[in-house]
């Protein structure tokens, strides 16, 4: 039986040094099949599950409204990606380009790439080339769904007849924002129009949150279901020592005011250790804190900031840690704007040995997800922080209980052979249904 070809269009490149936690090599790591992709942006891809590739990007758009078409066709085997010699085959990241860029407000930065994406032209026969010499079975599209990647997907669909299966992680068209930008609105509206004629070239409709799959389901008439990552749950639970003092982590990025959040548990620790240093709290992140960021954390031995590790370092940090932190803003604003998001880390967490305390909005998709399966410490009320945290202290043993519990949950719905069978199955019967 020959092997399942599966084209994939995706916005980010596909490289796993960048992109640390990237799903893509979590979905298709192991998954018998052969493996293509269109990708939207520069940079070279770093993977073991890809080599056939066509790119494109904002700077050939822009090129070719005024010359050359865009797109580069190119193969690069798995042992070149290695190679930082070997990157010349794709186009690399314009750095001048996207800092002009960037000093531009963030509404008209998004108009102009629509206006790009949308008057650029495709190298339609170097394209259409690529998709008959690879002569896919299904093409899956895992991306937040802009303009840029509705033109491309519906060119797509001109020149195969594989039936297309979607992926979001986002909120792509509903209208529960908040925003006080005329441009953000104007272009919502006139993409959300867009949104509902185009979600019927979808066989199916993957998402991370149940509530978003419900609700494409019964808005747009789609087949649609949850698809989540997978995580590393081979061995058996090992219970393990616990701190003294108790030790909280948090891992990830400080963006849509996640930092107030952190501040919160930052001022509560302050009290719970007025007599003694019973809990602390280690922050890695990547971004530079900002000066409002760093008075509001404020740095001290309850609460420590560090710089970003590599995933294998912060697979040690989890063992050596007792409760690792997920949470969110509580802004209404940023509230709406994570809604249906499942953080990837939820499952790196589950799979860590630690307890997993969910700070977030009540409708939070991660946080219902958490509550339903009793695999974490869930509040949803950012008022109670100090008063959960002194529960946990006059009562440790709960620790190792949800730890237990999130592995168990990890282990039944997050293994690998489960997801990979889930996404067989799917990308199986849209192709017979479509033959």
């Amino acid at each position: 039986m020959e092997k399942m070809r599966i084209l994939i269009i995706a916005d980010e490149v596909w490289n796993d040094e960048l992109f640390g936690n990237n799903v893509l090599s979590n979905w298709f790591n192991g998954f018998d099949a052969d493996i293509a992709e269109i990708y939207c942006s520069p940079g070279a891809p770093k993977n073991q599950c890809c080599e056939n590739y066509f790119q494109l990007t904002d700077q050939m758009m822009v090129k070719s409204i005024f010359g050359k078409r865009a797109g580069r066709r190119f193969q690069i085997s798995t042992q070149e990606m290695q190679n930082k010699n070997a990157t010349n085959k794709a186009e690399k990241i314009p750095v001048s380009f996207y800092r002009f860029m960037k000093s531009i407000a963030s509404d008209i930065i998004r108009v102009i790439r629509d206006i790009i994406w949308l008057a650029g032209r495709y190298d339609k026969k170097s394209l259409q080339e690529f998709i008959d010499d690879f002569h896919p079975d299904v093409v899956f599209c895992p991306r937040l769904l802009t303009p840029k990647l509705l033109r491309l997907e519906r060119t797509i669909k001109g020149m195969t007849d594989a039936p297309f299966v979607a992926f979001t992680a986002d909120d792509e068209a509903s209208l529960l924002q908040v925003s006080y930008s005329p441009i953000y609105w104007i272009r919502r509206l006139l993409f959300r129009r867009a949104f509902r004629k185009h979600v019927g070239l979808y066989k199916h409709y993957f998402t991370f949150s149940q509530e978003q799959a419900t609700e494409y389901n019964h808005e747009y008439g789609l087949s649609t279901s949850t698809l989540y990552k997978s995580g590393n749950f081979e061995n058996q639970f090992e219970a393990k020592h616990q701190n003294n003092p108790i030790s909280l982590v948090y891992a990830g990025r400080l963006y849509c005011n996640r930092w107030k959040t952190l501040a919160v548990i930052g001022d509560a620790l302050k009290e719970i250790n007025a007599d003694g240093i019973k809990m602390t709290l280690d922050i890695y992140t990547q971004e530079k804190p900002t000066k409002a960021q760093l008075k509001a954390l404020s740095p001290n031995e309850n609460l420590r900031i560090n710089g970003s590790v590599l995933s294998s370092e912060l697979v040690q940090i989890y063992k050596e840690a007792d409760i690792a932190l997920h949470v969110e803003s509580f802004d209404k604003k940023y509230r709406y704007a994570t809604r249906v998001s499942f953080s990837t880390k939820i499952i790196d967490l589950m799979a860590s040995s630690c307890a997993i305390l969910a700070i977030c909005w009540e409708k939070q998709a991660g946080f219902q997800y958490l509550k339903k399966h009793d695999a974490a410490f869930c509040l949803s009320d950012i008022h109670q922080i100090e008063q959960v945290l002194r529960q946990i202290v006059n009562n440790p043993s709960l620790i190792q209980d949800l730890a237990m519990k999130a592995w168990n949950c990890g282990s039944n719905n997050h293994n690998r052979t489960l997801i990979h069978n889930n996404m067989r199955l799917v990308f199986e019967n849209v192709i017979h249904i479509t033959n």
